[in-house]
């Protein structure tokens, strides 16, 4: 990981600290339970829940995080026929200003994840372009692709 990862990921956790999210009712308590990330990326449905299509190409993350979980991990290799394709690429990061104090470079940091693991994968760097968004309340990326 580089310098510059590194103190980006310490800002936005101590930003993270200092602008803890509340749930529904606007009250700080215990999260909720999350579904077996596993299991959701293979059938797109949480344990005990409909089956739901998952959008491949819109990966979440947790509201304090900037690291791709094992969910957003086995997405990414169902984008590989799509990202050989395409000419174009681009990841937009998404992180909502209203919970997190920096959300710029949350936003920049979940898209700079999930453009390394699509490098990881052998896309080529050259041809992924980066943006970012705060103005959406979502904590994510999405990927786009142009031929």
């Amino acid at each position: 990981m580089s310098r510059l990862a590194v103190v980006i990921a310490a800002v936005l956790l101590s930003a993270c600290a200092q602008n803890p999210p509340s749930n529904a009712d606007g009250v700080q308590g215990k999260p909720a339970a999350k579904a077996a990330p596993a299991e959701a990326a293979k059938t797109g449905t949480a344990p005990g829940a409909a089956a739901v299509r998952v959008d491949p190409s819109l990966i979440k993350f947790d509201t304090q995080s900037v690291k791709l979980d094992e969910q957003a991990q086995a997405q990414l290799p169902l984008l590989q026929d799509q990202a050989a394709a395409a000419k174009r690429i681009v990841v937009t990061g998404y992180c909502d200003r209203k919970d997190i104090g920096n959300a710029k470079a949350a936003a920049i940091a979940r898209a700079n994840a999930v453009k390394n693991a699509l490098v990881k994968q052998g896309v080529p760097a050259k041809k992924i372009r980066i943006k970012y968004s705060t103005e959406e309340a979502q904590h994510a990326a999405r990927v786009e692709f142009s031929n």
